[in-house]
C-alpha cells in the first residue's frame, strides 16, 4: 500500500521517477526515521556517526578482527543474527535511534548484507554505515554447499541464527571485547550503558535474562571485563562446542538410549545449551542435564548408569541451585535510585525494599573434570575420537591468537582452570515472588512482566527531553503474548516502536500487513495489492456496544469491504467498553476513563485488548482476534492465479492509526460511502443496531467514486456513517466472503467454543 515513498532495494541500483507529492512525503520520512531521541547521551556512548561499518565475511580470524575493529566503540559490541531482512532492519534501528550504531548484524547471505546497506541507504550519511557479516555456506574450494549451512554443524539444528549468534560472541569476548548478544524482538527503553557502567550491574561480568526459576533466556546476554581465557568465554565457547560434537557425533547417546536410537534428534537449542553451560561454570565441573532431556524417562537407560531419572536430575541440578544466591541486595544511590522498580503492576513502581534492589547471582570458574566423569552424572557423553567438525570449530577460537580456558577434560589442566579468577554472573528480570515484583526488570524487561502494562509505550517519553532517566533500559518481546500469526511486529506497533519508513523500503511500498505475504516486511512480490479501504467513521463503534455487538459491527464492515474490492479497517474497540475493563473496574471505574499508566489495573490486556496512541489522552485499544493472517492477508494468492480474491483484507487499528495521519483521510461527505438513493437518515447517537444494506445498491452507488479516486490517490479511505449489514450478497463476492468468514476466527468468534474464546 503506497502512502509512502516507494523506494525499492538498491540493490540493482534501479532508479524509479517519482511524482513531486511522493519527493515531499519522502523527505518527510526521512526527517521522521533520523529525528529520533538519543538515550545514549547519559552514558556518553553513542556511536551514530563515528564507526567505520564493516560488510564482509567472518570465517577466519583476520576477517573477524577487522569486523570487530571497524564496528566497536569504547570497546562495546551489539551482535544480533538474523535470516529476515524484516526483522532484521526493524531491530537495527531501533538501537540506532538510541544511538547506539555499535552493532554487528549477522544475516544468512551476503547479498542480503547488500539488502540490508540499501534499505538504509538514506540515511548512511548522516548516521554512518552499517557493519553486515556472514559464515560461509559452502566450503570454498569445492564449492560444495555445508548440508546445515554453516561449517561446525553436521546438520542444521534449531534456529541456526542463534547458533552464529553466539559463536561470533564467543569469539568477540575472547578478543576482550564488551557484547551484548540479542535477538531481534528487543528495543532500547532508555540507556543501557549508564545502568551497566555503575553498581550495581557494573559488579558483573555476564548478565542473562531469567525465563523462570533458575533458567535463563538467551534472548538477551551482556558481557563486560571478561578474561579471554575466563568463565564468560568458556560460557559462549562451550554452549556451541556441545553441539558440535554431538552433531558430528552421538555414537554415545546412541548407545545409551533405546529411545533416542529409534529417533536420534537432539532436542535442544541454544537456550538450553547456554542454560547448562552457565550451570556448568557455576558448579565448577562440566555437567549435562541435557541427557535427562534426550533420554526421558526410559528406565534402562539410567540403569545402564546406576541410577535413577530423579537420582542423575538431583545430582546435576542441587548443586547449582545451593551455589546460587537468589537475592543479593545492592544499596542505589543517585540518580539511579530514580531509575530502578521492581513492581511495575503499581503506579508509583516501588522497589521491594527502599535504597535496595536484589539480583539473583552466583560466582562463575572454568569447569573442570579433573578427569573424572561420575555415572551419577551421566558419565562422558562425547566420542572420545575429534573428527573434522569439532576440530574447525576449535580452529575458530584457537586462531584467535589469544589464551583461551584450559580443556576441562584434560586432567593436566585442573590446577590451570583452578587458577583462573571468577567472575560475577546475574540474573536480570528474575520473578521475586508471586506478587507481581521481579528483580532487574529496571535492566531488563519481558513484555508480560512490564511491556503490557504501559511502561514501554513512548507516549511516556517527554517530549523533546532524554534529560531524565526512565524506569528500564531493553526491552523483549517474550511471553503472555496474545495469540496470533505476528503478534512482536503488532507489540511493536502498538508500542511506538516499529518503524514505518523502513517496513515501506524493506517491502518495496508494501508497508502494511494486508498487502504483503507471510512473514510480513520481507520482499515478496506474489501478493495482490488492494489499496482502497473502507472504515467506520469515528463514533460509530462506540462503548456502549457489547463485544458480541462489536462482532457484528466488523461483519457488516467487512461484507462492505468485500462488495467493493476494498481493505476494511479493522476498528478499535474503544478502551471505555465494559468488556474491554477488568471484571473489578467494570463495576467501579467512572466513564469516561482518564487513562493512566499502569493500565493493567483496569484494562483487561491478559489478552482482551492491547492499547496504542499517541498519548493518554488519545489511547485506543486492539483487538488482538484479528492478529490473524487470515483475518489480514489475502496470502493464499498464487502467481498465475485467476483475478479475484480468495479471502477479504483487513487492515489492524493501529496500522489504520498510521495511515489515516500519514494520507491526512479525514471522513468528509465526498468521502463517506452512498447507502442508498436518497440517503436514509442517521440513526441517533449511541445505535447499536445494523441497517440493511443491498449489495447491488451498495455496488451501483459507489463502484464509480471508489475507481475515480483509485487514479488520483494512492490509498482512498471510504467511510461507513453507521452500523450496515449487506444483504443480497451473490457471485464471487458472496463466495469470498463466506471463504474470509470460515478462515478468519474472528469474524466467526461466537460460533467458536467458549474455551477458544475465553483469551480473545
Amino acid at each position: 500500500m503506497h502512502t509512502d515513498f516507494i523506494t525499492p532495494l538498491l540493490l540493482y541500483k534501479k532508479r524509479i521517477s517519482m511524482s513531486p507529492w511522493l519527493c515531499v512525503v519522502a523527505l518527510l520520512s526521512l526527517c521522521l526515521l533520523t529525528d529520533a531521541a538519543r538515550f545514549c547521551e547519559r552514558s556518553g556512548y553513542c556511536s551514530v556517526g563515528k564507526l567505520k561499518g564493516y560488510i564482509g565475511p567472518l570465517d577466519t580470524a583476520a576477517q573477524l578482527k577487522d569486523a570487530l575493529n571497524a564496528t566497536a566503540f569504547k570497546n562495546e559490541l551489539i551482535i544480533i543474527a538474523e535470516s529476515r531482512i524484516g526483522d532484521a532492519s526493524q531491530a537495527l534501528h531501533r538501537f540506532r535511534s538510541a544511538g547506539y550504531a555499535h552493532v554487528l548484524i549477522i544475516m544468512e547471505e551476503p547479498v542480503q548484507c547488500q539488502q540490508l546497506r540499501s534499505v538504509f541507504a538514506p540515511w548512511l550519511s548522516e548516521e554512518g554505515p552499517i557493519s553486515c557479516g556472514t559464515y560461509a555456506t559452502s566450503d570454498p574450494v569445492s564449492g560444495v554447499g555445508y548440508r546445515a549451512r554453516f561449517k561446525y554443524f553436521k546438520e542444521p539444528l534449531a534456529i541456526m541464527a542463534c547458533w552464529r549468534k553466539f559463536l561470533t560472541a564467543g569469539r568477540a569476548v575472547a578478543l576482550g571485547y564488551n557484547v551484548m548478544a540479542v535477538d531481534t524482538d528487543t528495543l532500547v527503553l532508555d540507556d543501557w550503558y549508564w545502568r551497566a557502567k555503575q553498581p550495581p550491574l557494573s559488579e558483573y561480568n555476564m548478565m542473562c535474562q531469567n525465563e523462570w526459576g533458575l533458567n535463563l533466556n538467551s534472548g538477551f546476554c551482556y558481557v563486560q571485563n571478561a578474561a579471554s581465557n575466563g568463565p564468560s568465554t568458556w560460557i559462549l565457547y562451550e554452549t556451541v562446542h556441545r553441539v558440535v560434537r554431538w552433531l558430528e557425533d552421538d555414537s554415545v547417546l546412541r548407545n545409551a538410549s533405546a529411545r533416542y536410537r529409534a529417533t536420534p534428534i537432539l532436542r535442544i537449542n541454544d537456550q538450553g545449551l547456554l542454560q547448562e553451560a552457565v550451570q556448568s561454570a557455576v558448579v565448577g565441573r562440566p555437567i549435562f542435564p541435557t541427557l535427562l532431556v534426550l533420554y526421558g524417562d526410559e528406565k534402562e537407560t539410567y540403569q545402564k548408569y546406576n541410577t535413577t531419572e530423579d537420582e542423575m536430575f538431583r545430582a546435576n541440578i542441587n548443586p547449582f541451585v545451593a551455589a546460587f544466591k537468589e537475592n543479593t541486595e545492592h544499596p542505589v544511590t543517585g540518580e539511579l535510585a530514580g531509575a530502578v522498580c521492581e513492581d511495575f503492576t503499581k503506579p508509583e513502581c516501588p522497589t521491594s525494599k527502599e535504597g535496595m534492589v536484589a539480583l539473583p547471582t552466583a560466582d562463575i570458574r572454568v569447569p573442570h573434570s579433573g578427569g573424572q566423569w561420575p555415572l551419577k552424572l551421566g558419565g562422558y557423553p562425547f566420542s572420545r575420537e575429534i573428527g573434522n567438525f569439532t576440530a574447525a570449530y576449535r580452529s575458530a577460537y584457537a586462531e584467535l591468537g589469544v589464551p583461551l580456558p584450559p580443556d576441562p577434560d584434560d586432567p593436566a589442566t585442573e590446577a590451570q582452570a583452578g587458577a583462573i579468577k571468577p567472575e560475577k554472573f546475574a540474573y536480570l528480570s528474575h520473578q521475586a515472588g508471586r506478587d507481581g515484583s521481579y528483580m532487574g526488570n529496571w535492566a531488563l524487561s519481558g513484555w508480560w512482566t512490564v511491556g503490557r502494562h504501559g511502561w514501554w509505550h513512548t507516549h511516556l517519553l517527554p517530549k523533546n527531553n532524554t534529560s531524565a532517566p526512565r524506569k528500564l533500559a531493553i526491552g523483549h518481546i517474550w511471553a503472555g503474548i496474545f495469540h496470533g500469526d505476528f503478534q512482536k511486529d503488532i507489540i511493536l506497533m502498538l508500542s511506538g516502536h516499529y518503524n514505518w519508513q523502513l517496513a515501506t523500503r524493506v517491502a518495496r511500498g508494501r508497508r502494511y500487513m494486508t498487502n504483503q505475504v507471510l512473514p510480513p516486511g520481507e520482499p515478496h512480490h506474489t501478493a495482490p495489492e488492494v489499496r482502497t479501504v473502507v472504515a467506520y467513521k469515528p463514533g460509530v463503534v462506540h462503548a456502549g456496544m457489547s463485544k458480541e455487538q462489536y462482532i457484528r459491527a466488523v461483519q457488516g464492515l467487512a461484507q462492505v469491504a468485500v462488495a467493493l474490492s476494498a481493505v476494511a479497517a479493522w476498528p478499535a474497540a474503544p478502551c471505555d467498553s465494559d468488556w474491554a475493563l477488568t471484571p473489578e473496574a467494570r463495576k467501579s471505574l467512572p466513564r469516561p476513563i482518564k487513562h493512566s499508566i499502569p493500565w493493567s489495573s483496569y484494562l483487561d490486556v491478559f489478552y482482551q485488548v492491547q492499547p496504542f496512541g499517541d498519548s493518554l489522552e488519545e489511547l485506543q485499544c486492539e483487538w488482538p482476534g484479528f492478529a490473524q493472517a487470515a483475518c489480514i492477508c489475502n496470502h493464499h494468492q498464487r502467481p498465475g492465479q485467476e483475478v479475484g480474491q480468495e479471502v477479504g483484507q483487513g487492515m489492524l487499528a493501529v496500522e489504520f492509526a498510521h495511515l489515516r495521519k500519514a494520507a491526512r483521510a479525514d471522513p468528509s461527505p465526498s468521502t463517506t460511502l452512498l447507502l442508498g438513493d436518497p440517503a436514509p437518515p442517521l440513526p441517533p447517537a449511541g445505535n447499536t443496531e445494523r441497517q440493511p444494506v443491498s449489495y447491488a445498491d451498495l455496488f451501483r452507488l459507489n463502484a464509480e467514486s471508489v475507481l475515480r479516486r483509485q487514479q488520483r490517490e494512492m490509498t482512498p479511505v471510504f467511510w461507513l456513517d453507521r452500523l450496515v449489514e449487506v444483504v443480497g450478497m451473490q457471485g464471487e463476492a458472496a463466495a469470498t466472503y463466506k471463504r474470509w468468514y470460515d478462515k478468519c476466527r474472528a469474524l466467526r468468534y461466537y460460533e467458536l467454543p467458549e474455551r477458544e474464546r475465553e483469551k480473545w
